[in-house]
């Protein structure tokens, strides 16, 4: 295992796509090979809680004045991650369930922020050290978590796929099983060493 003990490693993904599992066992897998390994649940900023703390229907309604807070949402995110997840701060490996990445496919999914600004977006954010964004059929990711119906499900499918496709990074199926899912997360943190 050549895993560099000060690595931040995130995982991006729709609900139901595994995340919360797999950021369990990849942190009990560096944890057996004695890499101190931690987890955390990268909904919170440094000046919000949440950035959407509003249900569909608000946010459609005031879509404008949200797309006037873009600016600030990015500010935030830098903040966060100066304050919070740069080099210096970590104790050891940092595996985050979430990340800025996936506030900005929030952004697009409730159509606040065009793709334009999207990819701008997305490359502007300080990147993690390793990125894996999770794949699922979304019959799967309503059957783990059903919490958003088919339409809603596909459209959020889409919108991680395209935020992968701009940041180059390896799209990982858990639909498979989660024994293989770590296998292949490990297999490229292997090789990127």
């Amino acid at each position: 295992m050549n895993t560099d003990p000060r690595s931040l490693i995130v995982l991006c993904g729709m609900d139901g796509s595994g995340k919360s599992l797999l950021v369990d066992r990849l942190k009990a897998f560096f944890q057996s090979y004695g890499l101190p390994a931690t987890s955390i649940h990268a909904h919170t900023y440094t000046t919000a809680k949440t950035t959407f703390n509003s249900d569909e229907q608000t946010v459609k309604k005031y879509r404008l004045f949200w797309r006037l807070l873009i600016p600030f949402a990015f500010f935030d995110n830098l903040l966060t991650y100066f304050l919070q997840y740069r080099r210096a701060k970590r104790p050891g490996i940092i595996i985050s369930d979430r990340y800025f990445y996936d506030k900005v496919v929030r952004l697009l999914y409730y159509k606040i922020c065009p793709r334009w600004l999207a990819k701008i977006y997305l490359n502007s954010i300080p990147k993690p050290d390793h990125l894996f964004f999770l794949d699922v059929a979304a019959s799967v990711a309503i059957k783990r978590k059903g919490e958003y119906n088919r339409v809603e499900q596909e459209k959020f499918r889409k919108h991680y796929l395209y935020a992968a496709k701009i940041l180059k990074a390896p799209v990982i199926n858990t639909g498979e099983t989660i024994d293989k899912c770590i296998s292949k997360i490990v297999t490229i943190l292997d090789k990127k060493l």
